[in-house]
């Protein structure tokens, strides 16, 4: 897993686009989502774009879950696999596509 609680951490994959980028604050692991490791994040900086469960209606929170490998802690050491992630596809399959 990259993030552990209390971890600042960039969104650098997420089907909203609009957060892509967003700074946010790993709160706690959540339930398995897609059977990939998830956490409630808080946003530092606004509201994000979520998709709430089980009604699968997009909303505006300050929190949501995440996927752990959607995830960039900031730690000021380098992920080297930051550009090649973002041509892979994701390992989970996942909500991408919803709310579009």
């Amino acid at each position: 897993m990259r993030c552990k609680p209390g971890d600042l951490a960039f969104i650098a994959r997420d089907p909203f686009p609009e957060n892509i980028g967003r700074v946010v604050r790993v709160v706690a692991p959540t339930k398995p989502l897609f059977g990939c490791a998830t956490w409630l994040v808080r946003s530092e900086c606004g509201p994000l774009r979520a998709l709430a469960l089980p009604s699968l209606t997009c909303t505006m929170s300050s929190e949501g879950d995440c996927l752990d490998e959607d995830l960039r802690p900031i730690s000021g050491v380098p992920v080297d696999d930051l550009l090649a992630s973002r041509d892979e596809p994701a390992a989970c399959p996942s909500a991408y596509g919803l709310c579009e």
